[in-house]
């Protein structure tokens, strides 16, 4: 599958900083919030949990410091970041972390063994992201979450005044990265995300925007409307 830095001529270490330093804006107190409201309550005792896309490994050390007796999966496709979060310290349990395309394998676990699936600003860039919802959908629980957390569609101008925000990119590094990417952060709307997830068979319990570059959408399982599963 393409990644964020072949699409934007970042490297590999120049991802992982940027994700190390902008995590507590990305995961801070509104969206733990919600995830209390929202996601937790639909979680057993000690549930299996999935962070697919799992970059440096930051939010399954956060999960692992709020249920410490889960079992925590992460997988990514940049060696780099397994190789950072292998070398967290967790908490509670430590997850068992590998790299994985899903665009070209499938998850590692059985039909309906896993509680949550969490997947954070990672599906925009797959070309078809169909079968790796069927894929999610095949893993979860009948009573699990699937956790989409992406970027929704917003002005150019808007677009690239938040990377010179947020990142703090130069002008010339911003016109080049900025303009390589914003097709790819800027590809859906919330409405091309409700028509994904209910194609795939997920039904949406709650939605939110805590940032004007991204949505998140609590989803679980229905029992109509499924993707093709993976050929």
């Amino acid at each position: 599958m393409p990644t964020h830095q072949s699409l934007g001529g970042a490297t590999d270490e120049e991802l992982l900083q940027r994700m190390v330093a902008t995590h507590p804006d990305r995961f801070g107190n509104d969206y733990w919030a919600l995830f209390a409201a929202q996601v937790a309550p639909r979680l057993p005792a000690r549930p299996v949990m999935i962070d697919l896309g799992c970059g440096p490994g930051l939010f399954l050390r956060d999960l692992s410091t709020r249920y410490p007796a889960a079992t925590l999966h992460g997988y990514d496709v940049t060696p780099a970041m397994i190789a950072h979060g292998q070398r967290l310290t967790y908490a509670g349990a430590t997850p068992a972390l590998s790299l994985l395309d899903v665009a070209e394998r499938p998850l590692p676990h059985a039909a309906g063994s896993v509680d949550l699936v969490s997947m954070s600003s990672v599906l925009h860039v797959f070309d078809e992201p169909l079968p790796t919802l069927a894929e999610i959908r095949r893993v979860l629980a009948p009573a699990g979450v699937f956790l989409l957390h992406d970027w929704v569609r917003q002005p150019l101008s808007t677009y690239l005044a938040l990377r010179r925000e947020n990142l703090r990119e130069g002008e010339v590094e911003d016109l080049r990265r900025g303009f390589r990417l914003f097709p790819v952060h800027n590809k859906y709307t919330t409405d091309d995300w409700q028509w994904l997830l209910a194609e795939a068979g997920f039904a949406i319990g709650h939605q939110a925007q805590l940032r004007a570059s991204h949505r998140i959408f609590v989803t679980t399982p229905s029992a109509t409307g499924v993707a093709s599963p993976r050929t």
